[in-house]
């Protein structure tokens, strides 16, 4: 199930050490580019982060469509952020990705596992399924 998210809950991102970076070429297919850590938010919109590599394109660029997966092992929800991105820095490999909308799969906002809860769960269902029977007489 993918659900839009509105820009303002990109402070989710911080949950994640890491992204896979997606270029988008001109027939819409995604290249993986790199495995991109410490991604930073500039401002509402905006992210930062430095890229092991530059995608191949077929022509000259210096904006293009691309994607950031975020996935974390032990977590029940991933991010997908896609928009547009730009080389700041041609030595550092510095990019900036202007977002232009969020999805999610997963539940994001998803209970722990608790084995008390489960065990109080089950006795509670289990005490009114004997009374309920003792009610009826069998």
């Amino acid at each position: 199930m993918i659900h839009n998210l509105p820009n303002n809950n990109l402070d989710k991102i911080a949950t994640f050490d890491n992204a896979v970076f997606y270029s988008l070429d001109s027939s819409g297919k995604r290249v993986p580019v790199s495995l991109t850590q410490k991604v930073e938010l500039i401002n509402d919109n905006i992210l930062q982060f430095t890229s092991a590599h530059l995608p191949l394109l077929e022509q000259n660029w210096n904006v293009f469509a691309a994607e950031l997966f975020f996935h974390k092992k032990g977590l029940p929800f991933n991010i997908t952020v896609h928009g547009t991105a730009w080389l700041v820095d041609k030595d550092e490999l510095t990019v900036q990705f202007k977002v232009l909308f969020v999805e999610y799969g997963g539940q994001i906002d998803e209970k722990p596992f608790s084995l008390h809860e489960s065990f109080s769960e089950l006795l509670s269902n289990t005490g009114m399924f004997f009374k309920r029977m003792l009610a009826s007489g069998f």
